[in-house]
């Protein structure tokens, strides 16, 4: 009894794996997490809707609109930064949001801060004390939804004041942020 299970182990063992089919009946390949027809997961293995779908997940905004019901009374908001640094600060908010979501309509900007928010500080971990000089510049980024909606996403400006370094911090989108939405012929540029 104990040879034959160990024969059938040896057999089952030099069986060769079959490949798990991502896609309908019929494809070929193997299951790629990375390349998911997120609109037709019904149609994928059993084994593998699960994960599909969890993966789909992960680049859905998860952001709370804080007008809805009020749409039509939102107005575009103001624009009050009057920096020399505008147009360029403008362009790198503009490609930062187009590199991350290259597929959204952007109606236009809003510098909403009149200035620069400053946060300079001593900070301290086990090893030493250490000092922090950070600006932030909070814009507006009105993106069009549909024919009839824009939302109006938040942007950063960071700026560290130590090294003179700026970036655009942009991942607002996919966040749990709050944002508005206005309605497109409420749009003023």
């Amino acid at each position: 009894m104990f040879r034959r299970f160990i024969l059938v182990l040896v057999l089952v063992s030099l069986v060769p794996c079959i490949p798990a089919v991502a896609g309908p009946p019929g494809a070929s390949g193997r299951f790629d997490i990375n390349n998911i027809d997120c609109d037709n997961i019904d149609q994928l293995d059993p084994r593998f809707q699960r994960i599909a779908r969890r993966k789909c997940d992960e680049g859905k905004p998860n952001y709370v609109i804080s007008n809805q019901g009020n749409v039509d009374s939102q107005m575009t908001p103001p624009d009050v930064y009057a920096g020399k640094d505008k147009k360029s600060l403008e362009k790198l908010v503009l490609e930062a949001w187009r590199g991350k979501y290259p597929k959204d309509e952007i109606l236009g900007l809003r510098f909403h801060m009149k200035d620069w928010k400053r946060d300079a500080n001593y900070k301290a971990n086990s090893t030493s004390i250490y000092k922090t000089d950070t600006s932030v510049l909070a814009v507006s980024v009105i993106v069009k939804d549909s024919p009839e909606l824009a939302t109006i996403f938040l942007a950063y400006i960071n700026k560290d004041n130590l090294d003179g370094s700026i970036n655009a911090g942009v991942a607002t989108k996919t966040s749990e942020y709050v944002v508005k939405q206005m309605l497109v012929r409420n749009w003023s540029p």
